[in-house]
């Protein structure tokens, strides 16, 4: 009887298979899973804390096998551990719809937090399966054995019959069996009712998800209204409006910003804080409070008034939101790279954020000319008020036909009748033009 313990799960299509050497600490594996899956792993132990884990996905050719042996700490992503020998043999390949993953990690019986029992009927197996392209996810091909990946989208548990496996025949005995023959057990019910086979089929990343709807809904939904609102004159006819967008614009900031320090720190990648996005998300959120603090002042201080809109901390206020915006619309792409979206999801998002930039930037260009319209009209009405009077010079309305008054002293004003004109004649006492009177 070949010395193999082995697994296979219908519902994923995968097979996984060990022989264990005996007289060393060698495990020879085997694994086949379908390329619909971006990885596939398989570990020693009962949980993922403290577990030895190999996983592999398609070299960057897309034709070969990258394994990486990875120790687990906590619910992290197993991060790659390089005092690990693992060699693959022939048999991996990228075979059609099928990844085949076989070879010997040596010296792998034993690790930090844990070790395999080689004499036992009952050894702790897990197995997992990476997202599929299908949910949004690029397919990973990479030569890197320390690749970030992302969380399984189906897993299970099993027992291992280490007596049964120990024995000759190495890798070409695994890669011989039949796929539909388990001699190890199947996989245990130990999730309850949400794997009533031993199988979890349909996990993902729940708190990247919501970290994504949820900054989404602020970049394009939220963002756009309140740099419009926020442009000087809506805000002057709607300030309550603009006040109640910003407090949800800043409720889904903390929000974002809570799901995705969340979800860094179940990455090897992220847990930092300092790839790009993680950065430029944290200037967004201190940039978010100024604002906020410099609308309250604005509000306070009673400067959204005519002479408000054009101070210094309103004028800080608007290009202060509006430099948020881009800086967000940024953000939104670099997120969806450190995710490992698909192409289309990438193209998808920057069609519609460019045009939801350019829809933007159209109407508030449309407000400046029509603010600017009728500020020239007042400042020409201001201008004509000033000459004449307050009668515009170029009013040609003519006026209404009054009675002029005279007045001498402290007598009783004396009606000119409208047809009578003030002419000068000189004087018969000969005292000269100085003397003149009106008649």
């Amino acid at each position: 009887m070949a010395s193999v313990s082995n697994i296979h799960i219908s519902q994923l299509a995968t097979t996984i298979a060990i022989n264990l050497p005996p007289n060393n600490n060698d495990i020879n594996f085997y694994m086949t899973a379908p390329t619909y899956y971006s990885w596939v792993g398989l570990g020693f132990g009962a949980q993922m804390a403290n577990s030895f884990m190999l996983m592999a996905y398609p070299a960057s050719d897309g034709k070969h096998i990258t394994i990486s042996p990875r120790l687990a700490s906590g619910d992290r992503e197993p991060q790659f551990d390089r005092s690990y020998r693992v060699r693959l043999d022939g048999n991996s390949t990228v075979d059609g719809s099928y990844m085949v993953v076989s070879g010997t990690c040596f010296n792998c019986r034993s690790w930090a937090g844990g070790s395999l029992d080689s004499n036992t009927n009952n050894q702790p197996m897990m197995y997992a399966l990476g997202p599929s392209t299908a949910s949004g996810t690029s397919r990973i091909a990479s030569n890197d054995q320390g690749v970030t990946l992302q969380k399984h989208t189906a897993y299970g548990r099993y027992l291992m019959s280490t007596i049964q496996a120990t024995g000759y025949g190495g890798t070409g005995v695994l890669t011989s069996i039949d796929n539909q023959v388990n001699t190890g057990t199947q996989p245990v019910n130990t999730y309850g009712t949400n794997s009533p086979n031993g199988v979890v089929i349909g996990d993902h990343d729940t708190l990247g998800l919501a970290h994504g709807i949820i900054m989404g809904v602020a970049t394009l939904v939220l963002a756009p209204v309140d740099v419009i609102l926020g442009g000087g004159r809506l805000l002057a006819s709607f300030p309550l409006i603009h006040a109640i967008c910003s407090l949800f614009y800043l409720l889904l900031l903390i929000a974002g910003l809570g799901t995705g320090i969340k979800a860094s720190a179940e990455y090897v990648a992220t847990q930092h804080f300092s790839t790009a996005h993680q950065v430029l998300g944290f200037i967004a959120f201190f940039l978010g409070l100024v604002l906020l603090g410099l609308g309250i002042a604005l509000h306070v201080g009673r400067a959204l008034s005519s002479a408000g809109e054009r101070g210094i901390v309103a004028v800080a206020h608007k290009w202060g939101i509006r430099f948020l915006w881009v800086l967000m619309l940024i953000e939104g792409g670099l997120g969806l790279q450190l995710a490992h979206a698909s192409l289309g999801l990438m193209i998808g998002y920057i069609v519609f954020a460019g045009a939801s930039f350019l829809a933007v930037v159209f109407v508030l260009a449309c407000l400046w000319c029509i603010g600017g319209r009728r500020s020239r009209t007042r400042d020409g009405v201001r201008t004509a008020g000033i000459v004449d009077g307050g009668r515009g010079v170029f009013n040609t309305t003519p006026r209404k036909s009054v009675n002029s008054r005279k007045t001498s002293g402290d007598s009783e004003p004396v009606i000119i009748p409208d047809n009578r004109h003030p002419r000068y004649v000189e004087p018969s006492n000969g005292m000269g033009t100085l003397n003149k009177v009106l008649i």
